[in-house]
């Protein structure tokens, strides 16, 4: 079904956006985002139907950040309906190396194998718009946040970004990260869930010796 090319948000927090305050008006970015900050997690990053997510044993911990991953249908362009191209839906986990600087791209930090755990999809409806994702690590709650904490919510974020690229059919959209992320260690097994999609399930494991 990902036929095309996953795309993360980052920066779309609001809650974070004002925990940074003042940080984002010094060098070297001089001011708030202007259009949605965008990145690309390969193909080798997914791990699908449950697969671990491996680690290297120089990390004590990973950064998991819950969100909804939107599936396009059909190609979405600049003046186009934004929900017209959207099919599906379904829970994601973009693991990353912790990280301070949104300047450069995180490319180490944020695309090493299986750093894309997807869940099942679904058809997306409207009451996604407000969902709550919780988030629980060995079955203890550790995070919770709701897509209402979206400086560009799901609508205008795909409007603002067919303003300058084309969304395409089989392309995947993550529509933002919770700038409080929780972390998870190896060993420990993570179950993401919302209302309305089938539940994410994953667990961080140590990478296999060379």
């Amino acid at each position: 079904m990902i036929y095309g090319t996953a795309y993360g948000v980052a920066l779309n927090d609001r809650q974070q956006l004002e925990s940074l305050g003042d940080d984002l008006l010094q060098p070297p970015y001089r001011g708030l985002p202007v259009a949605p900050i965008v990145y690309i997690k390969p193909r080798n990053c997914f791990a699908l139907g449950g697969a671990s997510v491996p680690i290297p044993r120089s990390l004590d911990a990973v950064a998991i950040a819950p969100t909804i991953a939107v599936h396009f249908g059909r190609d979405v362009t600049e003046g186009d309906d934004p929900w017209a191209g959207i099919a599906a839906a379904c829970l994601a986990l973009d693991v990353s190396q912790p990280h301070d600087s949104y300047y450069r791209p995180a490319i180490r930090e944020r695309c090493r194998d299986r750093f894309l755990p997807l869940g099942d999809f679904a058809s997306f409806d409207a009451p996604l718009e407000m969902a709550r994702i919780e988030t629980y690590i060995d079955e203890v709650p550790v995070h919770c946040w709701a897509m209402d904490r979206l400086a560009r919510p799901i609508g205008r974020l795909v409007s603002d970004l067919a303003a300058f690229m084309t969304l395409k059919a089989g392309d995947l959209l993550l529509v933002g990260l919770p700038g409080d992320a929780p972390t998870a260690s190896a060993g420990q097994a993570i179950r993401v869930t919302t209302p309305g999609l089938p539940s994410l399930h994953t667990s961080i494991v140590w990478e296999a010796a060379q």
